[in-house]
Protein backbone atom coordinates (compact mmCIF):
# COMPACT_ATOMS: atom_id res chain seq x y z
CA UNK A 1 0.00 0.00 0.00
CA UNK A 2 1.12 3.83 -0.75
CA UNK A 3 0.69 5.24 2.83
CA UNK A 4 1.41 9.56 2.79
CA UNK A 5 3.01 10.02 6.19
CA UNK A 6 2.62 14.27 7.13
CA UNK A 7 5.04 14.90 9.73
CA UNK A 8 7.28 11.85 9.05
CA UNK A 9 10.11 13.63 11.50
CA UNK A 10 8.33 13.70 14.49
CA UNK A 11 9.22 10.60 16.75
CA UNK A 12 6.03 9.14 16.40
CA UNK A 13 5.23 9.96 12.75
CA UNK A 14 9.34 8.39 11.92
CA UNK A 15 8.45 4.89 14.09
CA UNK A 16 5.50 4.34 12.26
CA UNK A 17 7.07 5.04 8.96
CA UNK A 18 10.26 2.62 9.92
CA UNK A 19 7.58 -0.04 10.89
CA UNK A 20 5.49 0.22 7.73
CA UNK A 21 8.37 0.51 5.42
CA UNK A 22 9.13 -2.90 7.15
CA UNK A 23 6.43 -4.46 6.80
CA UNK A 24 6.70 -3.79 2.71
CA UNK A 25 4.56 -0.39 2.16
CA UNK A 26 5.64 2.11 0.13
CA UNK A 27 5.88 5.21 2.21
CA UNK A 28 5.56 8.58 0.76
CA UNK A 29 6.87 11.14 3.05
CA UNK A 30 4.84 14.42 2.54
CA UNK A 31 6.48 17.87 4.25
CA UNK A 32 5.79 21.94 3.08
CA UNK A 33 8.74 21.67 0.90
CA UNK A 34 10.49 19.04 -1.49
CA UNK A 35 13.81 20.08 -0.01
CA UNK A 36 12.47 19.16 3.73
CA UNK A 37 10.86 16.05 2.21
CA UNK A 38 13.94 14.98 0.79
CA UNK A 39 15.84 15.36 4.05
CA UNK A 40 13.09 13.85 5.58
CA UNK A 41 13.32 10.52 3.61
CA UNK A 42 16.89 10.47 3.87
CA UNK A 43 16.44 10.44 7.67
CA UNK A 44 14.48 7.21 7.61
CA UNK A 45 16.13 5.67 4.88
CA UNK A 46 19.52 5.75 7.29
CA UNK A 47 17.03 4.25 9.74
CA UNK A 48 16.62 1.85 7.64
CA UNK A 49 17.91 1.08 4.08
CA UNK A 50 15.61 -1.34 3.39
CA UNK A 51 12.48 0.36 3.37
CA UNK A 52 10.93 2.33 0.14
CA UNK A 53 10.76 6.31 1.25
CA UNK A 54 9.10 8.77 -1.61
CA UNK A 55 9.64 12.04 -1.04
CA UNK A 56 7.07 14.80 -1.93
CA UNK A 57 5.79 18.11 -0.97
CA UNK A 58 2.37 17.98 0.87
CA UNK A 59 -0.25 18.02 -1.63
CA UNK A 60 1.43 15.67 -4.05
CA UNK A 61 2.03 13.17 -1.22
CA UNK A 62 -1.53 13.42 -0.31
CA UNK A 63 -2.88 12.80 -4.06
CA UNK A 64 -0.26 10.41 -4.09
CA UNK A 65 -0.84 8.13 -1.18
CA UNK A 66 -3.75 5.34 -1.27
CA UNK A 67 -3.82 6.24 2.92
CA UNK A 68 -2.69 8.87 4.72
CA UNK A 69 -1.43 8.98 8.50
CA UNK A 70 -1.56 13.35 10.02
CA UNK A 71 1.45 12.89 12.17
CA UNK A 72 1.62 17.20 12.75
CA UNK A 73 1.79 19.09 15.70
CA UNK A 74 -1.92 19.81 16.61
CA UNK A 75 -1.41 23.77 16.21
CA UNK A 76 -0.41 23.11 12.76
CA UNK A 77 -3.82 21.38 11.66
CA UNK A 78 -5.31 24.61 10.39
CA UNK A 79 -2.43 25.76 8.24
CA UNK A 80 -1.73 22.03 6.86
CA UNK A 81 -4.99 20.23 6.37
CA UNK A 82 -7.25 22.38 4.00
CA UNK A 83 -4.97 22.47 1.01
CA UNK A 84 -4.73 18.59 1.30
CA UNK A 85 -8.41 18.56 1.65
CA UNK A 86 -9.60 17.86 -2.15
CA UNK A 87 -6.40 15.53 -2.53
CA UNK A 88 -7.59 13.36 0.13
CA UNK A 89 -11.33 12.85 -0.48
CA UNK A 90 -12.48 9.49 -0.36
CA UNK A 91 -9.31 7.93 1.66
CA UNK A 92 -9.13 7.14 4.90
CA UNK A 93 -6.63 10.03 7.04
CA UNK A 94 -5.03 8.03 10.10
CA UNK A 95 -4.40 10.76 12.43
CA UNK A 96 -2.01 10.53 14.82
CA UNK A 97 -2.11 14.01 16.42
CA UNK A 98 -2.79 14.92 20.17
CA UNK A 99 -3.20 18.42 21.61
CA UNK A 100 -1.02 18.72 24.76
CA UNK A 101 0.06 21.84 26.60
CA UNK A 102 2.80 21.21 29.68
CA UNK A 103 2.78 22.29 32.93
CA UNK A 104 4.82 21.83 36.97
CA UNK A 105 2.39 19.24 37.17
CA UNK A 106 3.28 17.22 33.67
CA UNK A 107 1.14 16.81 30.62
CA UNK A 108 -2.52 18.32 30.44
CA UNK A 109 -5.09 17.22 27.75
CA UNK A 110 -5.66 20.58 25.57
CA UNK A 111 -9.71 20.30 24.58
CA UNK A 112 -12.75 22.23 23.68
CA UNK A 113 -12.31 26.00 22.76
CA UNK A 114 -8.06 26.05 23.19
CA UNK A 115 -8.22 24.10 20.08
CA UNK A 116 -8.28 24.77 16.55
CA UNK A 117 -12.13 25.64 15.26
CA UNK A 118 -12.99 25.11 18.35
CA UNK A 119 -12.39 21.55 18.47
CA UNK A 120 -13.77 19.42 20.56
CA UNK A 121 -10.71 17.10 19.50
CA UNK A 122 -7.95 17.05 17.19
CA UNK A 123 -9.59 14.17 14.92
CA UNK A 124 -12.69 16.12 14.67
CA UNK A 125 -10.82 19.57 13.72
CA UNK A 126 -9.60 17.33 11.05
CA UNK A 127 -12.89 15.80 9.82
CA UNK A 128 -14.20 19.49 9.88
CA UNK A 129 -11.35 20.57 7.59
CA UNK A 130 -11.67 17.70 5.18
CA UNK A 131 -14.89 16.29 4.80
CA UNK A 132 -14.96 14.32 2.58
CA UNK A 133 -11.95 12.12 4.00
CA UNK A 134 -12.57 9.05 5.89
CA UNK A 135 -10.72 10.61 9.54
CA UNK A 136 -9.98 7.59 11.72
CA UNK A 137 -8.00 8.10 15.17
CA UNK A 138 -5.21 5.53 15.99
CA UNK A 139 -1.14 5.07 17.12
CA UNK A 140 -1.59 8.21 19.07
CA UNK A 141 -1.34 6.47 22.91
CA UNK A 142 1.98 4.00 21.48
CA UNK A 143 5.30 4.68 22.57
CA UNK A 144 7.33 6.11 19.54
CA UNK A 145 10.85 5.08 20.74
CA UNK A 146 10.13 1.42 20.79
CA UNK A 147 8.35 2.19 17.08
CA UNK A 148 11.59 3.37 15.79
CA UNK A 149 13.66 0.67 17.03
CA UNK A 150 10.75 -2.05 15.49
CA UNK A 151 10.16 -3.53 19.17
CA UNK A 152 7.39 -5.51 20.32
CA UNK A 153 4.68 -3.12 21.89
CA UNK A 154 2.30 -5.42 23.29
CA UNK A 155 0.40 -2.61 22.93
CA UNK A 156 -3.48 -1.99 22.10
CA UNK A 157 -4.37 0.48 19.86
CA UNK A 158 -7.45 2.08 20.33
CA UNK A 159 -9.88 2.77 16.86
CA UNK A 160 -12.51 5.60 16.50
CA UNK A 161 -13.92 7.08 13.67
CA UNK A 162 -17.26 7.82 11.78
CA UNK A 163 -16.84 4.80 9.22
CA UNK A 164 -17.11 1.47 10.19
CA UNK A 165 -15.30 0.04 7.24
CA UNK A 166 -12.28 2.99 7.51
CA UNK A 167 -12.12 1.71 11.14
CA UNK A 168 -12.04 -2.32 10.50
CA UNK A 169 -9.26 -1.05 7.60
CA UNK A 170 -7.10 0.76 10.25
CA UNK A 171 -7.59 -2.48 12.68
CA UNK A 172 -6.54 -4.57 9.88
CA UNK A 173 -3.24 -2.53 9.35
CA UNK A 174 -2.62 -2.72 13.19
CA UNK A 175 -1.19 -6.02 12.68
CA UNK A 176 1.49 -4.60 10.59
CA UNK A 177 2.90 -3.02 14.03
CA UNK A 178 5.25 -5.75 15.79
CA UNK A 179 3.15 -6.94 18.82
CA UNK A 180 0.13 -3.99 18.81
CA UNK A 181 -3.45 -5.21 18.34
CA UNK A 182 -6.03 -2.98 17.02
CA UNK A 183 -9.88 -2.70 18.69
CA UNK A 184 -12.85 -0.56 17.54
CA UNK A 185 -13.26 2.03 20.03
CA UNK A 186 -16.56 3.13 18.26
CA UNK A 187 -17.14 6.72 16.49
CA UNK A 188 -14.86 9.52 15.94
CA UNK A 189 -16.47 11.53 18.86
CA UNK A 190 -14.38 8.87 21.11
CA UNK A 191 -11.66 10.33 19.83
CA UNK A 192 -11.66 13.51 22.93
CA UNK A 193 -10.94 10.71 25.65
CA UNK A 194 -8.42 8.61 23.72
CA UNK A 195 -6.74 11.91 22.77
CA UNK A 196 -6.47 13.00 26.44
CA UNK A 197 -5.06 9.77 27.68
CA UNK A 198 -1.78 10.63 25.88
CA UNK A 199 -1.29 13.00 28.46
CA UNK A 200 -2.25 10.33 31.22
CA UNK A 201 0.83 7.87 29.31
CA UNK A 202 3.10 10.56 29.56
CA UNK A 203 3.03 11.11 33.20
CA UNK A 204 3.16 7.56 34.02
CA UNK A 205 6.18 7.39 32.22
CA UNK A 206 7.99 9.98 33.83
CA UNK A 207 6.63 9.06 37.42
CA UNK A 208 7.33 5.58 36.75
CA UNK A 209 10.11 5.50 34.06
CA UNK A 210 9.80 3.66 31.07
CA UNK A 211 7.26 3.55 27.89
CA UNK A 212 3.74 2.74 28.98
CA UNK A 213 1.00 1.79 26.49
CA UNK A 214 -2.37 0.32 27.03
CA UNK A 215 -3.48 -3.04 27.36
CA UNK A 216 -7.46 -3.76 27.22
CA UNK A 217 -8.65 -6.89 29.29
CA UNK A 218 -11.87 -8.87 29.78
CA UNK A 219 -12.57 -8.86 25.85
CA UNK A 220 -13.73 -12.38 25.30
CA UNK A 221 -14.74 -11.80 21.52
CA UNK A 222 -11.61 -9.46 20.36
CA UNK A 223 -8.72 -10.72 18.92
CA UNK A 224 -6.27 -12.49 20.90
CA UNK A 225 -3.27 -9.86 22.39
CA UNK A 226 -0.15 -10.28 20.76
CA UNK A 227 2.74 -12.69 21.13
CA UNK A 228 6.05 -11.34 22.30
CA UNK A 229 8.35 -12.04 18.85
CA UNK A 230 5.33 -12.32 16.62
Amino acid sequence: MKIAIFGGTGDLGRGLAICFAAAGHQIIVGSRSQDRADQAAQGLRESLPEGNFVPMENVEAAQAGELAIVSIPWEGIEQTIPPLAAALAGKIVITVANALKFGKSGAIAVQGAELPAGGPSCAQVIQGLAPDAKVVLAFNNLPAAALQARHHLGADVLVCGKSREAREAVIALTNDLPGARGLDAGPLANALIIEGMTALVINMNKRYGGEASLRITGLENAPPAPIAGH
